[in-house]
């Protein structure tokens, strides 16, 4: 990497819009998977199934694929991911049954996970004021929009445009073309190679800056699992707590929480990683008793609090989490441990959703959540405890 930062803000710019298309579109099937269900008569399990299928390709892009940007270059590595992305788009909307989406998913995966390493990583490289912090929480910011964007579109145009299951891949297949097309233009520069092994592998920052980086590891797992609830099986249960009723509206719930994440993060940027890991923690232990609560009385109004509070608890954990991970790896690697630091993110949309999906079609729904909450809340707890320990307030 350069010790001189770029001076021009265009190729920033650039590698932040592919970051912003790229999480579109891999949230853009999540209020669609109702439409699916019904299509295809599939069970909850299933649904968690095609989910957690993508989830295991971003997973195998971050174990084997993870260090590649700091080998070849993030640009080069973000040009292959957009036409992943592209493909995986494209088999998505053409998709006959379940097994073809679930084609589409994997690809799309594999291809967001280099989008996160290698976006995340360009977007340090490649700031011109040379500020990794800013950079961070540019990045951070971006991709949390991005994941707003995709449910929120794909709902409106599923319930309102022809061909639902056609039509909201269709713009964001446009939009990917504009940004490869433009990454394609942009100059490279010349890395010093070696011989890249693809062997998995899990990187960690110095031994002194470990206790902290698994803690923010952590905090990404937290603020994930909660989002995949919500994107993965809250259209689902939405239904019974809203009397409005929609793709258009369970887009707009899954949205309305990571805008709130965005939010806080704008918000919030002053704040130190100790103070925002706190109080993000603390919001998601607040969020999950009130859906909880929403569940047990049937209360929209509840259901709506719990989506913000977890919105803005979301927001706050992420972004200490990247800002701790980031500040624990050193140049040359940071590829690969923020790499690591995505896997136990992603993780997070993993196990717990798809635990609550076949508890879901033996107990209901409705107490698999709540088992979920509980699981939950207690986590909150111990991260809490490790928090004041391992990041006392004074420190930045």
């Amino acid at each position: 990497m350069s010790s001189t930062p770029p001076l021009s803000w265009r190729p920033f710019l650039w590698v932040a819009s592919a970051l912003c298309v790229g999480t579109m579109s891999t949230a853009l099937a999540s209020p669609l998977y109702p439409l699916y269900q019904a299509a295809w008569q599939l069970s909850a399990s299933m649904i968690t199934i095609i989910y957690v299928a993508y989830m295991g390709g971003v997973l195998a892009a971050f174990l084997f694929l993870g260090r590649l940007p700091d080998h070849i270059g993030p640009v080069k590595v973000l040009r292959t991911a957009m036409a992943g992305i592209f493909i995986g788009i494209a088999l998505s909307a053409v998709a006959p049954d379940a097994g073809w989406l679930l084609a589409g998913r994997i690809v799309i995966g594999v291809a967001s996970g280099l989008i996160t390493t290698s976006a995340t990583a360009g977007l340090v490289e490649l700031e011109p004021a040379g500020q990794p912090r800013r950079a961070t929480l540019v990045a951070s910011t971006v991709s949390i929009l991005g994941f707003g964007l995709g449910p929120l579109v794909a709902g409106v145009l599923a319930q309102f445009a022809p061909h639902p299951l056609v039509t909201p891949y269709l713009l964001v297949i446009v939009l990917v073309a504009l940004v490869l097309h433009a990454l394609l233009k942009m100059e490279t520069r010349p890395r010093a190679g070696g011989r890249l092994s693809l062997q998995p592998r899990f990187m960690l920052p110095a031994v002194a800056a470990r206790p902290r980086f698994a803690l923010a590891a952590m905090g990404a797992f937290s603020a994930f699992a909660l989002f995949s609830l919500y994107a993965s099986l809250s259209p689902s249960f939405i239904a019974g707590l809203l009397p409005w009723h929609g793709s258009a509206v369970s887009g707009a719930a899954i949205a309305l929480i990571l805008f709130c994440s965005a939010s806080a993060q704008l918000l919030g940027r002053r704040l130190s990683a100790p103070a925002s890991m706190r109080g993000g923690l603390a919001l998601l232990a607040v969020s999950v008793v009130l859906l909880a609560a929403a569940l047990h009385y049937r209360s929209g109004a509840l259901f709506i609090s719990s989506d913000l509070i977890g919105g803005l608890g979301h927001g706050l954990a992420f972004m200490a989490a990247l800002n701790i991970a980031n500040a624990s790896a050193g140049g040359g690697e940071r590829s690969g441990i923020l790499a690591s630091f995505f896997t136990v993110g992603y993780i997070g949309t993993i196990v717990p959703i798809l635990g609550v999906g076949f508890l879901a079609d033996r107990v209901g729904l409705d107490v698999a959540v709540v088992c979920f909450c509980a699981a939950f809340g207690l986590l909150m707890a111990a991260m809490l405890w490790q928090t004041r320990r391992l990041l006392p307030l004074r420190t930045a």
